[in-house]
Parts: structure tokens; C-alpha cells; sequence
């Protein structure tokens, strides 16, 4: 059977099992297949295969299987073509514009990305200061090293959320995509890390507290737009802060200078599925008139 090397490190990684360990079922029907995602309920698993999603066993644990022509059949729009759909309108990006961590591994074009982020620096920052910079990690080295310092971090915090999850089922299954990302990080196409430079009027800590929030207030207003601009082009992409949650290690792995401050990580790749509307919290719940307690708005929730 032949499958794909991404699948293999995944098995890997999660399991420490080699090809070897794969083997499949006499129902399976299927001539070409890769490793998807590890279902862990072995009679859910079976629930939920199909002449379309067939399953497997590796190690005693189920595994879904998809055609290897699914995956090997996507090729990125041509730059033109991508960005060409900036043209998007406002409301239906912002509607349904998400944190998307399941990415084709393809490469994502400069003529893309280069646009995009010119676009999401028309984003104010305070007293016109304009201090930001970006780190394009594409290089597998230096994503390395990063990856390191992400699954440190995450060998504590995916216990302690499992535990919280616990009997929640539809929290456990939005912990999966996350852990995809983290068992593939390496492999992701590129990492955007947005950065701020530190003075005494924008510091990312301490005091007086205005210069806190003008700080983050200055670097993350270019950052929605450009999880915007991903979002209308078709690219997945998802701001997160625990790959950085050690700086040092990560200044010393990007060469930052000291007054330099990375603030966030965007993993970015071409989106695997399709976007849709996200649930938030009735507007009448969130809105306070003149004073907090005062939801004058609650007959619109």
C-alpha cells in the first residue's frame, strides 16, 4: 500500500510505529490510501467509514483512510488567480473567516504572500510608530527548532486540556486539528511571526499599562487583516501564542535583537476543507449601553 511521507511521520510521531505496523482490513476495497486521522474509538471509527472513507488499523487503533488521489489531486491557484479574490466582500470574509490548522503542504507563493502582508501594514499603530516586522520561517532548519519548542510546551498543556474536555465531545474534536499542526510542524508551508519593536512608549510588559496596550494595540490590528486577506485568497491560517511561549529561545532561533518582540505565529498554507460561518454569542449578550450590567439589547440575542 503506498502512503503518503506526511502520514508516515504522523503515525510516527504519535505512535512511534513504522509502516510496517499498517495493516488493512479485508473489507477495506481500496487500492490507493494515506493515513488520516487517528479515531480512538475504534466503534466510532466504524460508524463512520464508507465505501468513500475506508479504515484501517494501525497499532489496534483505528485510522481513516482516503484515496491518495484526493490528496495528490490539489494544486494552488496561480498568484493572479489568488489574489484576484481579494475582491471578496467585507462582510462574507469576516463572517467566515476562522483559524484554519489543516493546510496542504504545497508551498505558498511570495507573489501571494508578499500582497498580503503589504495589505495588513494599512493597519494603524500607535503614534503613527509603524515599529512591526515580519519573520517568514520556510526554512525546514528553522522550523525545526521551533517545532521544538512547541511540543516542550505542548507535552504539558495537551494533558491538562484533555482533562478539561473530558466527556465533552465536541471539545475534544476541535483539540485534533491543533494536534495535527503540532505533529506536523515542520512540514507547514510557512510561518508568519508578526514582531513589534520595544521602546519606552510600546512594551509588551510592565508599566504604566498604556504602554502595554499600545504595544499589542499596534501589532495586532495588521494581524487581522491579514488572517483576512489569507481568508479571501483561500490560504488556512491560525494566530497562535504557544509555539512562542519561551522568547528567548525563540529571539535566539529567529536572531532577533533584544528590543525586537515576536507577539504571535501564523501558520500559513492553503486551506484543507472549506471555510464556514462560526458560532459566536447573541450580540444582546455582549453589548453593555453606558454601563456594564446594562444589556439593553437583549430582545436582539
Amino acid at each position: 500500500m503506498r502512503t503518503s511521507p506526511i502520514a508516515i511521520r504522523d503515525a510516527r510521531s504519535r505512535r512511534r510505529l513504522g509502516a510496517r505496523s499498517f495493516r488493512r482490513p479485508d473489507d477495506l476495497g481500496a487500492t490507493g490510501s494515506y493515513w488520516d486521522e487517528p479515531l480512538e474509538d475504534l466503534r466510532t471509527a466504524h460508524e463512520l467509514a464508507s465505501p468513500g472513507r475506508p479504515l484501517a488499523v494501525l497499532g489496534g487503533i483505528a485510522i481513516s483512510l482516503r484515496p491518495m488521489s484526493q490528496i495528490n489531486s490539489f494544486k494552488p491557484p496561480e498568484p493572479a488567480e489568488a489574489l484576484a479574490r481579494l475582491g471578496m466582500p467585507m462582510e462574507d470574509a469576516m463572517r467566515t473567516q476562522r483559524a484554519v490548522r489543516r493546510l496542504h503542504l504545497e508551498p505558498v507563493s511570495h507573489e501571494v504572500l508578499l500582497p498580503l502582508l503589504e495589505l495588513s501594514l494599512k493597519a494603524p499603530t500607535s503614534s503613527d510608530s509603524q515599529d512591526w516586522a515580519y519573520v517568514i520561517v520556510e526554512d525546514r532548519a528553522q522550523k525545526e527548532k521551533l517545532a521544538k519548542l512547541y511540543r516542550r510546551a505542548n507535552r504539558f498543556i495537551k494533558p491538562l486540556a484533555t482533562r478539561m474536555a473530558k466527556g465533552d465531545a465536541a471539545a475534544l474534536r476541535n483539540m485534533k486539528p491543533g494536534q495535527w499542526q503540532a505533529d506536523n510542524f515542520e512540514d507547514l508551508p510557512v510561518l508568519v511571526i508578526p514582531c513589534y519593536r520595544r521602546n519606552q512608549k510600546h512594551k509588551p510588559v510592565g508599566r504604566p499599562q498604556i504602554s502595554v496596550s499600545s504595544f499589542y494595540g499596534s501589532v495586532y490590528p495588521a494581524v487581522q487583516n491579514f488572517l483576512l486577506g489569507c481568508r479571501a485568497v483561500g490560504l488556512g491560517a491560525s494566530l497562535q501564542t504557544i509555539p512562542l511561549w519561551w522568547i528567548p529561545g525563540v529571539r535566539k532561533a529567529l536572531d532577533l535583537p533584544r528590543n525586537m518582540t515576536p507577539v504571535c505565529l501564523i501558520p500559513v498554507g492553503w486551506a484543507r476543507g472549506n471555510y464556514g460561518t462560526t458560532t459566536r454569542r447573541p450580540i444582546g449578550e455582549v453589548v453593555h449601553l453606558d454601563r456594564f450590567g446594562n444589556r439593553a439589547f437583549l430582545d436582539q440575542a
